[in-house]
């Protein structure tokens, strides 16, 4: 990703001028993450914010039974870290593929912060649709069957289009949704035989909206 598409993207992220995107962009450091590697572990003491620009970042806890769960996910325009001061990270923090992002400390964020109206404003409306993300995700564990998070989670992976390129791993898919692969792999096998959704080797298609929509329950 080269500067101009980071200023794009920081711009409609933030909802800032080029020039506050500029600073932004300055402040921070470029790093790309491999499959599987970790930003930070379970128990470190942190001091960094990263804004993900594409990929996904998969926050793990391991549980009182040794079971790796799914905290949270953050996907592009979404930030996380310390904030607003250092602290001890309560999960792994995993890259699911490669993912790009910008990284800056808390300290540097708070003072930008600061000095830059619109950035903080900006920072506010991310937080707010993490927060509204997070919530309605702790309903549909609360009130969904395991089945209908996973059709929950492919709506939501498809966003407003119908498409999920690359398809999604069933693995992932299962941890999203709170459940075991097998649960995830058996909802999608049976989507496909249904003709709600169609796998190819680059992509997964969403043929009927509708029908997937009323199978979250």
């Amino acid at each position: 990703m080269d500067e101009a598409e980071r200023l794009s993207a920081l711009s409609s992220f933030f909802a800032c001028s080029a020039a506050e995107a500029k600073r932004l962009d300055d402040a921070m450091r470029f790093v790309v993450y491999r499959h599987n590697q970790a930003l930070i572990h379970q128990g470190d003491l942190g001091a960094k914010v990263w804004i993900v620009l594409e990929g996904q970042a998969q926050l793990k806890v391991i549980g009182s039974d040794g079971q790796v769960q799914l905290l949270m996910a953050h996907g592009p325009g979404e930030l996380f870290g310390a904030l607003p001061n250092e602290r001890v990270f309560v999960s792994d923090v995993i890259a699911r593929d490669d993912i790009a992002v910008l990284e800056i400390s808390s300290k540097d964020l708070g003072a930008l912060v600061q000095e830059e109206t619109r950035i903080g404003s900006g920072l506010a409306m991310i937080l707010a649709r993490q927060y509204h993300a997070a919530l309605d995700r702790m309903a549909a564990r609360i009130t969904l069957s395991a089945t209908g998070r996973v059709c929950a989670e492919l709506l939501n992976a498809a966003g407003s289009g119908d498409c999920i390129s690359p398809p999604p791993v069933v693995a992932a898919l299962g941890l999203m949704a709170q459940t075991t692969r097998e649960t995830a792999s058996r909802t999608v096998n049976g989507l496909e035989r249904r003709g709600i959704v169609q796998r190819e080797a680059d992509k997964l298609t969403i043929v009927s909206r509708r029908m997937l929509e009323e199978l979250i329950v």
